[in-house]
């Protein structure tokens, strides 16, 4: 974003960390819709959850 151009608030939704935040929300939920349908281990989908939300 052009800075002289946009808001502060706009600028932190569209800053690094948000967009990180907002991929990994996507990811893990996709994970616990895998484990609901037995793809993936219940217990990786909650620790996803566990270390991405320690990083994020």
């Amino acid at each position: 974003m052009v800075p002289r151009y946009s808001r502060p608030e706009m600028t932190a939704i569209w800053s690094p960390q948000s967009k990180f935040r907002i991929w990994f929300e996507i990811e893990a939920n996709a994970c616990d819709a895998l484990a609901e349908l037995g793809v993936i281990p219940k217990e990786a989908a909650k620790t996803i959850w566990e270390k991405g939300g320690a990083a994020t």
